[in-house]
């Protein structure tokens, strides 16, 4: 599969980036200390994203995270390593994984999980383990409420997303009956539930259904879109599932408005003219990111939307990594426990610094939309 070919070409990384050059810096607020052979700042960081699975899009986060530590490695003379966990949405899968790397010694720091069910289940094996955890992409709200005590994330929460999805089909989509579609994941429930609250707070009509993550028919959801219908939301994890959707309605002749959540920010959202909100810009408009995409394509062949957060979630962990080596000679877990919610990047791939609150919320974070055409996402708001 396309997922396992990527993984295999990740092998020629570091080479792509000794060649690249400097460029525009990303990387991090910090530079080599004299007293510090920064050949000796080592260290893995486990990565819990999907490789390999029904989607291309699979692996993308996993390659980001890759491309950020090799060029982090190669700008600040370090020797960090990763370590792969094959983890999507499986809860049982990821405290597998999750024990293990918490069993190993030289893990250092996590990127990941991928999902806010699979965050809620294994943050309480990464919390007794003293394991910093830094998701790009687990939105729930509720994993910042004190329970998971490790836990970052470089994105919005969907406590923003939320209000941002209903308040958007209020104000711009002419709404008179909006069908909510969620599915059994927390990352859909959690963002579905609070679209419902925001498209009652601007008095707009809705209904919602459920689907599972596993189903292919999608009969159920194609009959609830009657005349009144003519906004569709899609707050799902699965681009391939709303594609389906989306595809099942056309061919019943039947052509409302969509909108996604950010999980559908992706190229495989098949669904022109639809709307996505994500907490994550669309990197490819950014000047100062060009370098990271040319690489990042140069290994890779393709770019996608969704990946960049793990390039700077990787870049969290990094940079907590190497203050804790100049500090103290070697990277300990107990030392990036407290060193992570002091990180500070002045720049990233994401177009905005990167900091966190008293929550370990992104500081700052917002919700883009965008509008999927011919030639990609647009910006809209």
């Amino acid at each position: 599969m396309r997922g396992i070919a990527l993984i295999a070409a990740l092998a020629v990384v570091g080479t792509a980036v000794a060649g690249c050059g400097s460029g525009a810096q990303h990387a991090t607020s910090t530079s080599a200390a004299a007293d510090v052979d920064a050949r000796s700042c080592t260290g893995a960081v486990g990565v819990m994203a999907p490789y390999g699975g029904r989607s291309q899009d699979d692996t993308t986060q996993m390659n980001w995270a890759r491309v950020s530590l090799d060029k982090f490695n190669q700008e600040h003379g370090t020797n960090f390593t990763l370590i792969p966990a094959n983890v999507d949405g499986n809860p049982t899968a990821g405290k597998r994984d999750a024990r293990a790397l918490a069993a190993n010694a030289n893990v250092i720091g996590v990127v990941g999980p991928k999902t806010s069910t699979v965050t809620r289940a294994v943050g309480p094996i990464f919390d007794a383990a003293d394991l910093v955890y830094v998701s790009p992409s687990a939105t729930n709200t509720t994993l910042t409420d004190g329970s998971l005590k490790d836990f970052y994330r470089v994105v919005a929460s969907d406590a923003k997303q939320a209000p941002a999805m209903g308040t958007y089909i209020a104000e711009h989509l002419k709404p008179k009956t909006v069908l909510i579609v969620k599915d059994d994941e927390v990352y859909s429930q959690d963002l579905a539930k609070g679209l419902k609250a925001s498209l009652d707070e601007h008095g707009v009509a809705s209904k919602t259904i459920e689907i599972s993550t596993i189903q292919s028919d999608f009969a159920d959801v194609v009959a609830q879109v009657d005349a009144n219908v003519n906004v569709v939301a899609l707050p799902i994890l699965d681009a391939t599932q709303a594609t389906a959707i989306v595809t099942a309605l056309e061919k019943a002749g039947k052509y409302p408005t969509f909108i996604g959540g950010d999980a559908l920010f992706l190229d495989s959202f098949r669904a022109p003219g639809a709307y996505v909100t994500t907490p994550a810009a669309d990197i490819s408009k950014d000047p100062s990111a060009q370098e990271d995409i040319r690489l990042y394509q140069s290994i890779f062949g393709e770019f996608d939307y969704f990946g960049a957060p793990s390039y700077v979630a990787m870049e969290v962990v990094l940079d907590a990594a190497f203050e804790v080596c100049k500090e103290h000679g070697e990277v300990t877990r107990e030392e990036m426990v407290k060193q992570v919610p002091k990180t500070h990047l002045p720049t990233s791939v994401l177009g905005t610094p990167i900091a966190f609150t008293p929550e370990h919320e992104f500081k700052g974070a917002s919700v883009h939309v965008y509008q999927a055409g011919p030639g990609g996402f647009e910006l809209v708001q």
